[in-house]
């Protein structure tokens, strides 16, 4: 009887060992993944940033106009109006590599760190052939829209600019000619000055119908946000 004793003794003080050990190694085992979790810092930097974007966007949704937005993390360009999405089209880098679509970004919000500057320019280089003033004006008049807002030319390729050193130039395969060539010459001449400043233009490859939809939504002072690639 007291062997038998002894023996379930044995056995229950090796369970509690067994089990005292068990909950040792699973301590063991939080304690880092703690230890990992505490040691993770907040970004300040970033949240702040966020913070600042969506008081942006807000400013400009209750401004009840048009907008545009250069994603630049989503790498995207967005039309938006009262913050709802009215076009979009992803951004299809021709010649920037990554360096200059940071230095573009870098340009863009300058010493100030501004988040929204106005579009100061549009030019068109070269486009297909424009539809006559009098169609537009009796197909206005018949479905009762201003004919400035109708199709005249198909863009082959254009820019829109926020400084003469910051632009974006939208290229499409619509065989077009150019526009003017006296202006596109001025243009690019004065592109050429600003070059021992520094130039950050990206190249974006675009189909023709959403060339024109942003071509014709574009215009200067059109308030423009960007979105940093955190």
């Amino acid at each position: 009887m007291i062997a038998t004793v002894r023996i379930s003794l044995a056995i229950l003080l090796g369970v509690l060992a067994t089990f005292t050990a068990s909950c040792r190694n699973e301590e063991s085992a939080i304690k880092p993944a703690r230890q990992a979790g505490s040691t993770k810092k907040w970004d300040r930097g970033k949240a702040d940033l966020e913070y600042r974007l969506i008081q942006a966007e807000t400013r400009l949704a209750k401004t009840e106009k048009p907008y545009l937005v250069l994603d630049m993390k989503n790498r995207e360009i967005v039309i938006k109006l009262k913050g709802a999405l009215v076009w979009s089209y992803p951004m299809e880098i021709d010649d920037a590599n990554s360096e200059q679509t940071d230095d573009f970004v870098r340009r863009f919000r300058g010493n100030q760190m501004r988040l929204i500057r106005p579009m100061t320019e549009k030019h068109l280089f070269a486009a297909s052939d424009k539809t006559p003033d009098s169609i537009l004006a009796i197909v206005g008049e018949a479905v009762n829209v201003d004919p400035d807002l109708l199709q005249r030319e198909v863009p082959q390729r254009f820019m829109i600019s926020w400084s003469p050193s910051l632009s974006l130039e939208i290229r499409t395969d619509a065989a077009g000619k150019p526009t003017s060539r006296f202006k596109n010459t001025f243009v690019e001449f004065r592109q050429a000055l600003s070059l021992p400043f520094g130039v950050a233009r990206i190249v974006i490859k675009m189909n023709p119908d959403d060339a024109l939809t942003l071509y014709r939504a574009s215009r200067p002072g059109l308030p423009t946000l960007i979105y940093p690639a955190f």
